[in-house]
């Protein structure tokens, strides 16, 4: 019994400090492979999904012999767990065959920061043409004696044709007629979702999903007939080239209970689908211009604001530069600031602000600066600050300028007191005042090395009394 103890004690000390490290939950990392058996005209796709992480990285997916590649999307849903928001991401690599055959992509291993994870080995078969499965989704229709017009799977599109990098909304939704006599049940819908995500989502596009976590009930009315309408699936998509967007049709099963055939009889239960038709969604270019392909497409106004007007030269200034309305904020650029011999002027700390909802992506995003005035005199901000995109609304290029005058003047400051930086979050905040001399404290290091002292002391004791006796 004693010298199970003792060994006790020993796997304790060797492996506590790993389950120390542990405590520290690294951000799940996993690849996901796409349909192996495609048609010609489907793109071939390799996924990376992290969860717990809303710092995107750099992933170099790896080259297929037979296949192009065609652009890389990322999808990135917020789910709330335990009243805290948790960012997952989906980066897809698409790929294109050059002709039917059957490939064969080896084992790769693909880096994600400091995470390196590998796959198997895959063999993709290409068909000449589409596959029999797309013609059997179509067959698989209600049965004839279920009104077509009273249940249905309805797949639509706020635009049919677009800008590049204007946003679209997509929305997957199942309609019952109130008066409709069977009950029906979703049957299997997770399973059933994901392969429908990885048929509805456009390769390349940017997705902004409104993260749908219920089946709620929505009575609507149709052709003057009630409905109950289920929403599904709804998100807003923000192409990123010129390639026009083709969206198949999808199938839904769900489960049908038709009345007895005898009172307290066994109710008949079958699986029945529904079928959406194909969607189209033409993208246009936008027009000439030297920043076409780097631009912001949308509705944007600028609200900003400056926490001093008149400082003395060699004074810090933090100023805001907001810009807020409908278009894809998560990926909005920092405004071109012009060069100047006037001003320090520091790189921005950025914070945003995203609203999904009713097929719309809203919001903010704020980019805070810190200035500092070399010289005394009135200087129009409008001269350093600009932001090119492209109104939606006006159907033309426009730019967003600072309506603010900064004028400097009085006393220049101490040496000792010249730059200022105070933006919250700001890197270079109290930096005047760090002492480089002092390290950072690590808790967590002190208290492994603490239980480690603790588990030596136990173990030195169990052996002196195991000795002794």
């Amino acid at each position: 019994m004693k010298f199970l103890k003792f060994q006790l004690l020993v796997v304790l000390f060797f492996y506590g400090p790993l389950n120390l490290k542990g405590l520290a939950q690294e951000p799940s990392i996993a690849i996901e492979i796409g349909e192996t058996d495609i048609s010609i005209e489907r793109p071939f796709t390799i996924s990376v999904i992290i969860k717990n992480s809303d710092s995107r990285p750099i992933i170099n997916f790896p080259s297929i012999k037979g296949f192009i590649k065609k652009g890389t999307t990322t999808s990135v849903t917020p789910v709330e767990i335990n009243g805290k928001a948790v960012v997952s991401q989906l980066i897809t690599q698409s790929y294109t065959a050059v002709r039917p055959g059957q490939y064969r992509l080896p084992p790769f291993e693909l880096i994600v920061g400091e995470t390196t994870i590998q796959s198997e080995e895959v063999i993709i078969t290409v068909q000449p043409s589409a596959t029999s499965k797309d013609t059997l989704a179509a067959q698989l229709v209600a049965p004839a004696a279920i009104s077509k017009n009273d249940v249905f799977l309805s797949l639509s599109t706020s635009k049919n044709a677009v800008y590049t990098g204007e946003g679209f909304s997509l929305k997957l939704s199942f309609f019952v007629a109130e008066s409709y006599p069977f009950e029906l049940t979703f049957y299997e819908l997770d399973q059933q979702l994901q392969q429908i995500l990885k048929t509805l989502r456009p390769p390349n596009c940017w997705e902004e999903n409104e993260g749908i976590t219920d089946l709620s009930r929505h009575p609507v009315v149709l052709n003057g007939k009630r409905y109950a309408e289920y929403r599904i699936y709804q998100a807003t998509f923000f192409p990123l080239n010129k390639q026009s967007i083709r969206i198949p049709s999808v199938n839904l099963r769900l489960l049908q209970y038709r009345p007895a055939a005898k009172p307290g009889g066994e109710r008949k239960k079958e699986i029945v689908s529904y079928v959406t038709s194909p969607l189209a969604i033409m993208v246009n270019p936008l027009p000439p211009h030297p920043l076409r392909d780097q631009v912001a497409v949308g509705q944007y106004r600028l609200l900003e604001n400056i926490l001093r007007k008149n400082p003395a030269v060699g004074q810090s200034v933090q100023y805001n530069f907001r810009i807020t309305g409908e278009g894809n904020i998560a990926s909005l650029a920092a405004p071109t600031v012009t060069d100047s011999t006037t001003f320090d002027i520091f790189p921005p700390s950025a914070k945003e602000s995203i609203k999904r909802s009713g097929g719309t992506v809203s919001g903010y995003k704020n980019f805070s600066y810190a200035l500092v005035p070399r010289q005394n005199g009135k200087f129009p901000l409008a001269s350093y600050f600009q932001w090119i995109y492209f109104n939606l609304k006006q159907q033309r290029y426009d730019t967003l300028r600072s309506a603010i005058t900064l004028r400097v003047g009085g006393t220049a400051l101490p040496e000792g007191d010249t730059v200022q930086i105070s933006l919250p979050g700001s890197i270079y905040t109290g930096i005047e005042q760090t002492d480089s001399s002092r390290q950072p404290i690590n808790l967590q290091e002190l208290v492994r090395i603490g239980v480690n002292i603790l588990l030596v002391g136990m173990i030195l004791g169990m052996m002196y009394l195991f000795w002794k006796k």
